[in-house]
């Protein structure tokens, strides 16, 4: 370690890096949260889809809206569960959450034989859990643990929710055609509480809190100038910010409300295909079951591959930029779908699973956008404003599909893909506020609060 002489000539050690930085490990238990919530919440929806439909004899419209009633929490609990973040950090709720999922699985699995209990027990444990658990709380984490990697690092994130799929679609697929769906749930529940849970333990708030700085820096690396997207040759584009924006002072900025545009109209034809795909695999393209599963997997096997790859360049080009050029490419995926081409359903599967790793730079964005004080409770008004058209999505794909097969469906998501696409190009970093008001004043982050004293 090597040895300073400070001005009384007592030696000083300086600071060491740690060999393995702990942001990692609270990274990796967060992608395993994020994971299996993701796995379940949204893959897993798909699989249990036309199984649960058939046993309770339901349409798909109405199994679609049993799904979407539980987007509609997130209307209402998002900004509240981020304000709980903000104020006492993320293992709370991760573990109210996660336990509140586990036993709606098992409870889904054991006495859902009516469309009460199915609404009960999917939309107000599973989905409610995973809400509150699976992924805020440790998108917020990792945030906080990231600056200038912060893009690579949401990006493995994202990866992470599509590694999910990647694993519990095709498991999930064949438990159900082998034992049925009511094991699929308990086993998957039972499953929680075993691992999820206890891996959960590792997720600590903010590298602050162990006396150390975001991305393993030194004290004397972390006080590096914001730069602009103006320049990103010599700026990585997710650098630290030394001001966060206030909540009042983001909400009057054009660029909270046209990344607010462009993730609403996303997420609406995400919800719908994501819910559907299974169904609508089988109908189009006469897939099995089980082949639909697999297929399922394959997409999120493109999704964690394009969650690294879009996360990595996203540290190196203005993000909005990525953005609008990864969903403009699922648009055009949805075009071959609406072509009908048989073989063209792989080239979809894998230009609509890579662009999945998309929405990691949605919450990138809005960190080097407005910075990290109060990160969780602007993603949660985010968030909320978003929900009902990401309840919308199924429910109106449900609806088509029942009236006009699911041709119209991809059709009208494909040109939401596309707005949202041109929204994401012009959503523009905005100025930090010079002249705050006495109400809100800025918020200077740990990082700046300690280079300053």
């Amino acid at each position: 370690m090597a040895i300073q002489e400070s001005s009384d000539s007592t030696p000083i050690e300086s600071p060491k890096k740690p060999k393995i930085f702990h942001g990692w490990y609270v990274l990796a238990a967060s992608c395993f949260v994020m994971g299996f919530s993701s796995g379940v919440n949204n893959y897993g929806a798909t699989v249990f889809f036309n199984p649960v439909s058939e046993a309770l004899g339901i349409s798909a419209f109405l199994t679609s809206v049993v799904v979407s009633l539980a987007r509609t929490e997130n209307f209402i609990l998002a900004p509240l569960i981020g304000y709980f973040i903000d104020k006492f950090g993320p293992r709370g709720p991760i573990l109210a959450g996660m336990t509140l999922m586990g036993i709606g699985l098992i409870m889904f699995g054991l006495f859902v034989d009516n469309l009460f209990m199915f609404i009960v027990t999917w939309t107000f444990m599973v989905s409610l859990g995973a809400n509150i658990g699976g992924f805020a709380p440790n998108w917020t984490a990792i945030n906080n643990w990231f600056e200038r990697k912060k893009g690579r690092a949401m990006g493995i994130g994202m990866a992470s929710q599509a590694m999910g799929g990647v694993v519990l679609a095709p498991v999930l697929a064949f438990i159900i055609s082998r034992w049925g769906w009511e094991t699929g749930a308990i086993v998957t529940g039972i499953a929680v509480f075993l691992l999820v849970i206890p891996i959960s333990r590792f997720i600590r708030t903010r590298p602050q809190d162990m006396g150390l700085l975001p991305d393993g820096d030194l004290p004397k690396a972390a006080s590096s100038a914001v730069e602009s997207e103006s320049n990103p040759s010599t700026a990585v584009a997710g650098i630290t910010q030394t001001i966060n924006f206030s909540i009042g002072q983001a909400r009057r900025t054009s660029s909270f409300w046209v990344l607010m545009g462009a993730l609403g109209l996303r997420q609406m034809g995400q919800a719908g295909m994501q819910l559907h795909m299974s169904p609508m695999l089988q109908e189009r393209y006469d897939f099995g079951a089980v082949e639909a599963g697999f297929l399922i997997g394959l997409l999120a096997v493109t999704g964690a591959i394009g969650g690294i790859t879009i996360g990595i360049v996203g540290d190196h080009f203005p993000r909005r930029q990525v953005m609008g050029i990864v969903v403009a490419l699922e648009a055009l995926s949805l075009l071959l779908v609406v072509l009908g081409t048989f073989w063209f359903v792989y080239v979809f599967l894998v230009l609509f699973g890579f662009g999945q790793g998309v929405h990691a730079l949605n919450r990138a964005m809005l960190g080097e956008y407005f910075g990290n004080s109060h990160y969780a409770r602007l993603w949660g008004i985010l968030s909320s404003a978003t929900t009902p058209l990401a309840a919308a999505g199924p429910i109106y794909a449900g609806w088509t599909a029942d009236n006009s097969g699911y041709g119209a469906v991809v059709f009208t998501f494909m040109f939401l893909y596309a707005l949202s696409a041109i929204l994401y190009w012009n959503c523009r970093r905005p100025s930090l506020p010079t002249m705050p008001s006495q109400n809100e004043p800025p918020y200077r982050s740990s990082q700046t609060q300690g280079n300053e004293s």
